[in-house]
């Protein structure tokens, strides 16, 4: 049986806590958007996390932390604690995925929305010391030329020193290094309304039961995805070990598949979760729980795919 975090000891760090304090609080959101981006946005017509995206069976779905709209431009904000390498490779999945569901059958190219995906780093993704790391598409031979595809992808790092950005957002990625250890008092309206968000999240009953059927259930994902991920990553470990002559190679494989199955189960039972409670219907969250066969109709139903 695995140790999980106290609810009432969550930060915003914590994946759960964030996507829910800022889907919550449109004006945290719409300020940290608007700081990040040194651009004015002046409201936040649509948001809301945790958002799942499949644009069709067989294609490997997206869930989104935060997803965000302001007139013709599209946010997701991804939290990121751990450095993984594929990072780049999964901003631009997002983004076309993201493209994919917001162009409409028989629109034209031309409208598709400018789109943002911003990766809110707890570490420094690219060892530059930058605080920010914002791309977009250039011409290799003439940099000048800039494609204009409405396409942005913005890394932002919390241990950064580099670089132009205003004290509230200082303070905010200061917050962000050690939220649990903030004892300077905030002085900027970012952390403050990211305290309280928290606050409030703790004392949010609803918020706790979601939280708590995922820890309660997570155990037997945890279980379903070790069999299937130690078993395929098992073969694909040795076969790698085999043609490179490497015994590390079955490890890697087994802790590959291993992640991959917790991920894919915790994912999937999260939004089946959330979906199940927002529509008021807590007796048929109950069952899930329990009766497996159950809740794999409830994923077909609700399109949460694998």
């Amino acid at each position: 049986m695995l140790k999980y975090k106290p609810y009432e000891k969550l930060e915003l760090t914590d994946d759960f806590m964030f996507s829910y304090v800022m889907r919550n609080n449109g004006e945290l959101c719409r300020q940290l958007l608007e700081s990040i981006l040194n651009s004015p946005i002046e409201r936040i017509d649509f948001i809301s996390s945790q958002e799942t995206i499949d644009t069709y069976a067989s294609a490997k779905g997206v869930r989104l932390d935060v997803f965000a709209k302001s007139g013709d431009r599209s946010f997701d904000v991804e939290l990121q604690t751990t450095n993984k390498i594929d990072m780049p490779q999964r901003s631009r999945y997002y983004q076309s995925q993201m493209d994919t569901a917001m162009l409409q059958k028989g629109q034209m190219y031309r409208e598709l929305s400018d789109s943002y995906i911003i990766f809110l780093c707890t570490f420094d993704p690219f060892g530059y010391g930058q605080y920010i790391y914002s791309f977009q598409n250039r011409c290799v031979e003439l940099p000048a030329i800039g494609l204009n595809d409405g396409a942005y992808k913005v890394f932002v790092n919390a241990q950064g020193t580099h670089g132009e950005i205003g004290d509230e957002l200082k303070e905010f990625l200061w917050f962000l290094k050690s939220p649990g250890k903030f004892q300077a008092g905030a002085k900027g309206t970012l952390v403050k309304k990211a305290i309280i968000g928290v606050e409030e999240g703790r004392r949010n009953e609803e918020w706790r039961l979601i939280y708590m059927t995922l820890m309660t259930k997570f155990d037997e994902l945890l279980a379903e995805g070790k069999e299937q991920g130690l078993a395929e990553g098992w073969k694909e470990g040795l076969l790698q070990g085999i043609l490179e002559g490497r015994q590390e190679g079955r490890q890697e494989g087994r802790q590959e598949g291993r992640l991959e199955g917790m991920a894919e189960g915790e994912t999937r039972f999260a939004r089946l979760a959330e979906i199940l409670l927002l529509e008021g219907k807590p007796d048929v969250l109950q069952r899930s729980v329990s009766d497996t066969k159950f809740r794999e109709q409830l994923y077909l139903k609700y399109k949460l795919f694998k």
